[in-house]
């Protein structure tokens, strides 16, 4: 009998271990989560979510409706709302302005690289072009040969290749990518993609129907 409630023991203790780490590393990872999951979180300060000069967007800017989204451009949850996003903007027009702001995560492998080619070829007007063309090609670049893929992508729109290598190497494009990942967690941004609605926070859209009423019911 005691030697059962012995090892009964060890074992509740080996159990509250293994409980104790998960919750301590959940806490760690947790502002770089890929999961799409809704998550309650504290009153956002709107000042952050105000369109900044170096933003990238699409749209009005003086719509009535403001979406504001983290993303990193090898989650696949942000490559299916990215998807979402330029169908509603072609049908929205101008009633509504899109922002894009990276949100790179640790565990991705080549998202920092994916976001400074994005902010390089914004250095000459195609940042939208190289956005869609990274996302579209995501399950390609994924696998691997990411820098040679996106080089091809950058001479297959026609870029200026030596300004092109000269800003992939310029501090300010980390520092612009940084200054976003950044102003996403002063937000509370805890996962990708994370999208707010006029400074609301929004629980992901599973559809472009789901998505489109959340925008309509704020026109």
């Amino acid at each position: 009998m005691n030697k059962r409630f012995a090892l009964w023991g060890g074992f509740a203790v080996a159990m509250a271990m293994v409980i104790f780490l998960m919750v301590r590393f959940a806490d760690e990872d947790s502002s770089v989560s890929d999961t799409n999951a809704a998550e309650v979180q504290a009153p956002v300060n709107t000042d952050l979510l105000e369109i900044r000069e170096d933003d990238w967007y699409k749209g009005n800017p003086d719509a009535d409706v403001i979406i504001v989204k983290y993303s990193d451009f090898q989650c696949p949850a942000c490559r299916f709302i990215a998807s979402m996003d330029d169908q509603l903007s072609g049908e929205l027009g101008e009633e509504v302005l899109f922002v894009f702001r990276h949100f790179p995560l640790r565990n991705f492998e080549f998202s920092q690289m994916a976001a400074r080619y994005a902010e390089a070829a914004g250095r000459q007007g195609l940042f939208w072009r190289m956005h869609d063309l990274i996302y579209i090609n995501q399950q390609r670049w994924s696998r691997g040969n990411a820098e040679e893929i996106f080089r091809q992508f950058a001479e297959s729109m026609e870029l200026d290749m030596e300004q092109f290598e000269e800003d992939l190497q310029d501090p300010e494009i980390v520092s612009k990518i940084e200054s976003d990942f950044e102003s996403g967690r002063s937000a509370g941004v805890r996962s990708v993609p994370s999208v707010y609605i006029n400074g609301e926070k929004i629980t992901n859209p599973r559809s472009v129907d789901a998505y489109r009423s959340l925008i309509e019911s704020r026109l």
